[in-house]
């Protein structure tokens, strides 16, 4: 990973709060994204999430523990528009949960690192498993002042249909349904294929256990 980032001020240091994104974070910006894609990371569904003074410190200085889901659950809203161009007029009904839809099955959350002011993270996704009633992904926040991911959140969603309070099968609902399966099951194979192989060249260090 690359060296944390020195700014000559803290108007240059926020500066990522500017239009277009403060020029001083265009680096960081265009490695983090790279970096993510070869890690699997889906590029289309990405989001950027500046830190603000007041609205995301904790008392401790530090950015509160539920800021980042509510940073995951934006990348993860993304992540639903992508199913647009394979569900076509079926999607209208799917975002306003008037019939097949998804819903949050579980979730977790690790910090990995604390973050603070002045920050901005990219927040990003990549899908682990797909069946045909649900799909397991990962989504990670990579902070651009660090260049490392600091938090990480795990889980499900399932497909459920709002008319009848059921789940749904996506292969045995059919015509777009189906496309939309058959589309995240690519998905899914090219990401775990990327993930894979970044694994692979940068191996995880074991920590020494006392």
């Amino acid at each position: 990973m690359s060296p944390p980032p020195k700014f000559a001020s803290m108007l240059e240091a926020s500066s990522y709060q500017t239009p277009g994104g403060g020029s001083s974070y265009a680096p960081l910006r265009e490695n983090t994204i790279k970096t993510l894609i070869q890690m699997g990371y889906d590029k289309s569904t990405m989001i950027e999430r500046g830190i603000t003074w007041s609205d995301d410190h904790d008392p401790f200085g530090h950015v509160k523990n539920h800021a980042f889901l509510e940073f995951f659950t934006a990348c993860g809203v993304r992540v639903f528009f992508s199913f647009e161009e394979h569900l076509k007029e079926k999607f209208e009904d799917f975002i306003t949960a008037k019939g097949i839809s998804c819903l949050v099955k579980t979730a977790t959350l690790k910090i990995l690192k604390p973050v603070k002011f002045p920050d901005s993270l990219i927040i990003a996704h990549r899908i682990k498993e797909m069946l045909p009633d649900r799909y397991f992904g990962i989504t990670v926040a990579w902070s651009l002042q660090q260049q490392a991911i600091v938090a990480e959140s795990s889980g499900y969603m399932c497909f459920f249909n709002h008319r009848t309070r059921k789940l749904v099968n996506l292969i045995e609902e059919g015509g777009a349904y189906t496309d939309l399966y058959n589309a995240l099951v690519e998905r899914k194979v090219r990401e775990e294929e990327l993930a894979a192989r970044w694994e692979t060249a940068h191996p995880r260090k074991e920590k020494v256990k006392l």
